[in-house]
């Protein structure tokens, strides 16, 4: 049965880029500050080239469905309020990346070959109208300094930058007391919002942010506590405008966030904020690992002729198990384990070269 089977590097094709050795291992950190910046790698900002390299895992397209649908004017508040809950590494901010595209360039994915997937997703219905979007990181306003703009604004807090780059001055000009004085805008969000509609927030990593803010301090409190507190208004101010849609990332745990008391008290806070309103979706399933960094390795992993192959090795390894069942631990023989190489292949095989 192995006669006719060939090494992985035979078989496999990696893409272009690491055929010319110009893949470096930093591009496997997702920064999404630095997409909207347009100084990430070309794969982060090339949309077509993003979703040509990113294996659609059940939580992408869970998330892509519902946001696509309420900027579309369809789904509930539950719908438009999403919180990514994962450990450090586990596909967050690639969600959010997709998102951006998704909201940025809709109208040239809609006629791309490589997001064909992502049309079977959408059932071919792409937000077109999107009025605004809006990203928040912790690199994208520093707490103390704030950001001073392209537009000629100096941002202090979240709320002023969402303002401004969901509408430009005239937006930022309804919480621009707030964000000079740092204090939460009460209630005045919802009509920002209401002029930004249809409209995506992003937020990345805002839990980090707030153990830099909370270093700010604002009257008796503090800049994270005020943020803390902005988070509450947001979700409700969402929850009250059809086609705003908010889509947060937030670590697995607080151990995670940072050692501070004061940091891990934030992000508790944060989690409870988020998932009142909203749901949370895992991006990433453990069963998708191998899929994920295949679809971003490999244009292909079988012959065109032979499209079964990794079946073939699969079966190969487990026919080679049984044949020294007592050398091996009895788990080698099942079907599933047979399976999860399939599954895992070109990576399982490389172990046992």
């Amino acid at each position: 049965m192995t006669e006719n089977l060939k090494p992985w590097y035979a078989i496999a094709i990696p893409h272009e880029d690491i055929r010319k050795g110009r893949l470096a291992e930093s591009v496997f950190a997702a920064n999404l500050w630095a997409v909207v910046q347009g100084t990430a790698p070309e794969v982060y900002l090339n949309p077509e080239e993003f979703y040509r390299k990113t294996y659609m895992t059940t939580g992408l397209a869970t998330v892509l469905s519902r946001v696509a649908g309420a900027l579309c004017g369809d789904g509930d508040s539950g719908d438009r309020i999403i919180s990514l809950q994962t450990a450090f590494g586990g596909g967050k901010t690639h969600i959010l990346i997709a998102l951006w595209h998704l909201a940025k360039h809709a109208a040239r994915l809609a006629k791309s070959p490589h997001a064909a997937e992502l049309r079977r997703i959408l059932g071919d219905r792409f937000p077109e109208k999107v009025k605004g979007v809006a990203v928040f990181t912790n690199e994208s306003c520093d707490a103390t300094q704030g950001r001073k703009t392209p537009e000629g604004v100096h941002t202090r807090t979240l709320w002023g930058e969402l303002a401004l780059q969901l509408g430009g001055k005239a937006l930022y000009e309804m919480v621009e007391a707030n964000d000079r004085a740092q204090r939460v805008p009460q209630g005045i969000f919802a009509d920002v919002l209401r002029k930004a509609s249809p409209c995506l927030i992003l937020l990345d990593e805002l839990a980090d942010y707030c153990v830099g803010a909370a270093a700010v301090p604002v009257g008796d409190t503090t800049l994270a506590d005020q943020t803390i507190s902005f988070i509450q208004q947001l979700t409700e101010a969402v929850a009250q405008v059809p086609g705003a849609v908010v889509v947060a990332t937030l670590p697995a745990s607080k151990y995670e966030v940072a050692q501070s008391e004061k940091g891990q008290e934030a992000f508790v806070t944060l989690e409870k904020r988020f998932q009142r309103l909203g749901a949370d979706i895992k991006p990433v399933a453990d069963e998708e690992i191998y899929a994920v960094v295949r679809a971003r390795l490999f244009e292909s992993i079988a012959p065109e002729n032979e499209p079964d192959y990794p079946r073939r090795v699969a079966q190969a390894y487990q026919a080679m198990y049984a044949a020294h069942a007592g050398e091996v631990p009895n788990e080698a023989a099942k079907t599933t384990y047979r399976e999860q190489m399939e599954r895992a292949y070109p990576f399982l095989s490389l172990i046992h070269i």
